[in-house]
C-alpha cells in the first residue's frame, strides 16, 4: 500500500491563486454587468422623459391659436418666437380653465449653472393681460428639458415681403398677422451622461386669424369715442 500524499505548499499557493482570479473575474463581471444594468435602465429612464417632454410640446403646438388682438390700433397675431422663447395662444386643455391659455418657452438657469427648457402657462387668457404681458390668475411654471447645451427654435412660412416659403430664426405676429406653417425645435442635451441630438417639427394646424378682433379695453374706449 502507498501512503497517503496530501499537498504540497506550493501546490496550496497556486490553488488559492488561481481561486482568487477566478473569483475577480467573476466579481468584474458581475459588477460590469450590474453598471451596464443601470446604465440602461437610467437612460431608458431619461428616454421615457423626454418623449413624455416632446408630446407635451407637439400637444401645445398643435393647438396653437391665431388669436387677433387689437392693440393701440395696430393688428396682431399673438405669437412672438425667437430662437430660444417662444410665446403664444393655444387652446387649454384642462377641463376646470376652458377656453384659451397663453404658453411660453424659455431658458432657465439654475443654481448649479445648468440650463433647462422651462413652460410656462397662464390662464384664463384676456385681451388686456396679453397687450400688456400679465399673467393670469393660474399660473404653472414646469421644467421640460434639463440639461440642455443648445436649443434653437425655427418658424416654417411665407412673410409678407417675401415670396417662398423658408425657415425663420425668429417669427413676430405684430409683423405676420398669422402663425408660422410649422415649429421646429433643435436642441443637444445630456441624456445618462451621454450627448444626444434632438429635433423634432410640428405643423400648425391653423395659420389665419379668424375674422373678429379680440380688443384691449383701450381699444373699446377708443372706439366708443
Amino acid at each position: 500500500m502507498r501512503p497517503a500524499r496530501g499537498f504540497t505548499l506550493l501546490e496550496l499557493l497556486i490553488s488559492l491563486m488561481l481561486i482568487s482570479l477566478v473569483s475577480l473575474g467573476v466579481y468584474g463581471a458581475l459588477g460590469f454587468g450590474a453598471n451596464a444594468l443601470e446604465r440602461g435602465t437610467s437612460r431608458s429612464i431619461e428616454n421615457q422623459r423626454v418623449r413624455a417632454a416632446l408630446a407635451l410640446i407637439v400637444r401645445k403646438l398643435k393647438s396653437a391659436y391665431p388669436l387677433m388682438l387689437l392693440v393701440d390700433g395696430e393688428r396682431l397675431v399673438y405669437f412672438f418666437g425667437g430662437e430660444e422663447e417662444l410665446r403664444f395662444v393655444a387652446s387649454a386643455d384642462r377641463p376646470e380653465i376652458g377656453g384659451l391659455e397663453k404658453v411660453s418657452y424659455f431658458i432657465k438657469e439654475d443654481e448649479d449653472g445648468e440650463h433647462g427648457l422651462w413652460m410656462r402657462i397662464s390662464a384664463p387668457t384676456l385681451p388686456a393681460d396679453l397687450a400688456e404681458e400679465r399673467e393670469g390668475s393660474l399660473y404653472l411654471e414646469a421644467e421640460v428639458l434639463s440639461d440642455v447645451d443648445e436649443l434653437v427654435w425655427e418658424y416654417f412660412g411665407q412673410r409678407q415681403n417675401e415670396d417662398e416659403e423658408a425657415w425663420h430664426e425668429t417669427w413676430n405676429g405684430e409683423e405676420e398677422p398669422k402663425l408660422p406653417q410649422a415649429v421646429r425645435l433643435s436642441w443637444r442635451a445630456q441624456v445618462s451622461n451621454l450627448p444626444n441630438e434632438w429635433r423634432i417639427e410640428v405643423p400648425i394646424q391653423v395659420q389665419d386669424p379668424v375674422s373678429e378682433l379680440q380688443r384691449t379695453p383701450q381699444n373699446r374706449r377708443r372706439s366708443r369715442r
